[in-house]
Order: structure tokens, then sequence, then C-alpha cells
């Protein structure tokens, strides 16, 4: 489960997604440099792909068992979320993961329009398919939002079917939206695209549908940085998020029925002076805090939230502060605890107005970050509430995290 959101904002832009996932996958924030090839293929999680002769600069989110990415974006300022989709056909067991063609076409593509033709390109080739799910088997369709200074794009997508539709705002979730609406459609011409492929019953179990309605309300009021934080934080119950939990809530809360956790968030800033991608690096957003990182600056030696490619310092980032969730599970935290987290990012926001200050904010918000949680980590009040089916659920999940489902994979 997924919920991505774009704005088009003078001659820049902003992104943001949440990655829900199962509650025990880590998902690491990495740096890949460009570089040139002479191989003719990469191998991606479950297929090889013709490879091209440079790929660009870029960020990614990466589930640490997987090729492809949650969430990502490139040198050029292209930011692409994909979001699981249930549609009616049946799902490919082989092909390219949803996550597998984000990465590729973050590498390879300079502008939004070339990542939807990327996408198209790839997906009609080798298909969309296999096993997505950490702990258990998961295969769904994709959809995605691809952004840039110029435009949004929204691409569905129903096997080797899709349909696109641009604007200048965006969101999408764990459900097919594009009717007649779109632009351009797989077969030439219009048709209702969700009518056609949308499959009702996972699409409504998902809570996709108020997630969607959450998340457009957050982009059609001209976010700003800040807001598009609170948009990734909402919750539909407020007062005690970590003791229920949730699946219709933007900031999703595993527990139930369906089992997601928000394992990761990004908010990108696209500006004519740079891009900063705002990264947590951890699950539970309410949580956590956004640090500031501006692409084609150093990435952090000191292990997280963004790491090169490939260094597992960003998986001891992420189960360190799962710690702090876990422990905070069951738990209702004091409103003294987020008006300290929100003037904390309040103040980096403040300072990277300029950009030559990214660099340095980022060092200081990570000290202060872990200073933030040490002192909270002693200060955590009790004692736990919730049902006793909630704890027992957390409670094994917390027993397993320390034994990985899948393998590392270095990316």
């Amino acid at each position: 489960m997924c919920d991505t959101m774009g704005v088009i904002q003078g001659t820049g832009a902003l992104f943001a997604k949440n990655s829900d996932r199962a509650p025990n996958e880590p998902q690491v924030v990495e740096w890949y440099p460009a570089a040139d090839h002479n191989t003719p293929t990469v191998r991606t999680t479950y297929c090889d792909v013709e490879q091209v002769p440079h790929t660009h600069a870029y960020l990614l989110s990466r589930p640490t068992w997987l090729w492809g990415g949650e969430m990502g974006v490139n040198e050029h300022g292209v930011c692409i979320g994909n979001d699981a989709v249930f549609t009616r056909g049946r799902y490919g067991q082989t092909g390219l993961l949803g996550m597998d063609l984000l990465r590729l076409a973050l590498t390879r593509a300079a502008t939004a329009s070339e990542a939807v033709d990327w996408l198209i390109t790839l997906l009609e080739r080798y298909g969309q398919g296999g096993n997505a799910g950490y702990d258990h088997a998961f295969y769904y369709d994709n959809s995605y939002l691809v952004v840039d200074r110029q435009c949004v794009f929204t691409l569905e997508t129903a096997g080797r079917e899709w349909a696109v539709r641009s604007g200048t705002t965006g969101a999408i979730s764990n459900r097919l939206s594009i009717g007649t609406d779109g632009d351009r459609y797989s077969g030439g011409v219009p048709v209702d695209f969700a009518a056609r492929h949308l499959e009702p019953l996972y699409s409504h179990f998902s809570g996709s549908a108020k997630r969607l309605a959450s998340t457009r309300r957050c982009v059609a009021g001209a976010p700003d940085v800040r807001g598009l934080f609170s948009g990734l934080r909402a919750h539909d119950h407020t007062a005690a998020p970590l003791t229920r939990p949730s699946v219709t809530s933007p900031c999703m809360h595993a527990g139930g029925l369906v089992g997601d956790q928000t394992t990761a968030s990004l908010v990108v800033e696209v500006r004519d002076d740079g891009v900063i991608a705002w990264v947590t690096g951890a699950s539970a957003p309410c949580l956590n805090l956004f640090k500031p990182h501006r692409l084609g600056d150093p990435v952090s030696t000191a292990g997280g939230p963004v790491v090169p490619a490939g260094d597992e310092a960003g998986l001891a980032y992420w189960l360190t502060r799962e710690r702090f969730h876990r422990a905070a599970i069951g738990r209702t935290l004091p409103a003294e605890f987020y008006a300290e987290r929100d003037a904390l990012e309040e103040a980096w926001v403040r300072a990277t107005r300029d950009i030559k200050a990214v660099e340095a904010v980022g060092a200081q918000a990570r000290q202060a970050e872990t200073a933030f949680f040490e002192r909270w980590a002693v200060a955590l009040p009790g004692p736990t509430s919730g049902s006793c089916r909630y704890r027992r659920y957390w409670a094994k999940q917390t027993a397993r995290l320390a034994v990985p489902a899948r393998p590392y994979r270095t990316g």
C-alpha cells in the first residue's frame, strides 16, 4: 500500500510519498552516482533488462531485498513513486516489479515525460510481475506518479495495458483512477480505464478511497514542504495513532487485517537552485523526522539516513529508529513530543532556503535527531493500551524483527 502526491509550483515542483509495506521490511535511502556501462544487460529483481550506455545519478528508497525502489529522484529533478493497484486480470508471475520499472526509468530519463515513455516501453517489452511480498506472496499491478518542474503525470497499468493523465497536481493510491479523462491509452482510443480494470474487493479493503481523498485535499491546498510532511502524517484517528491499526490514513499503522505499515517516507523539493530530498529513513512518519539532503552533496559517512549504494549503514539506521517505534507502540505520546518534532523541522526548512546551507543543516539535523530520540526514549509515557489482538500482533512482529525474512541485497 502507498500514497503519492505531486504539485507544480512556479518554476519548481514538490513530490511526496509514503511507502506502506510489511512492518518488518527495512527500507534504505541510497545514492547512486551517474555511470557509463559497457555490459549488454542489467539484472533486476527477477530478470535481465537491456542496459543503456549511460545512467543518471539518483537517490532511491529501496526495500533491502529488492533491486528496485519504492520512490526516488534523479539528478535532473525527475521524481517517481509507484503504488500497488488491484486489477481484474491475472497478475504476471514473472517480469519486472513495479519497483524495478521505477528504478530503470530514474536511471534513463531527463524529464518526467521521458520517464513515462520509458515506463511504458519497458512494461510493453518485458511485462510486469513477480512476487513483491517480503514475508508473504504478494502480486499486483502498478500505478506511478511522475513529477518534474513542468508536469505531474499519472500512469496506471493493468498487465501490459496502460493509461496516462497529466496536470499540475496529482495524487495516487492503491486504486485505479483514470477514466476517460486520460491523455493517452495503450489501445490508442479513450476508454474508462478504471471501470474496465479495477478489481473492487481488494481496492475497497485497501482503504485507498479514504487515503486518496486525504492526499487530494492536501495537494489541492497548494502545500509547501511542511504541508506535505503533514499530508504524509495524516491519520483518520488523531488522538492516539499508535494504539490501533489504520489502513485508511496516509500514515498507515499495521495491526489489522491488511497488516501494512508506513516503512519509509520521502518529500522532494525541485527548485531552480537545486533538488532537496527530505527523508525519514525510517517507518512511521508521525514519529520520525524529515531531514534534508541536497542531491550532489556528499552522502553521509556517519551512517544515514542517505548512504552510498550498498552501504549497510542504511539498514542499521532504519533498525535503530525502528526500535524507538516499537517501544512507542501502544502509547499515547504527549503534545510536547510532536511540538518539539515540528519545531526542529521548521528550523531546518527555514535554514535550507539558502541552498548552500543544506549540507551543514543536514549534519546538524542528524545530531539533533539523535539527541531528540535519546531524550524521549527514557520519557515514553505508560502504560500501553490498545486491544489484546493489536498488542499480540506487534509482539510477534518485534520477536521476528531480528530474523530477516529475505536476505539483504546490495543493489
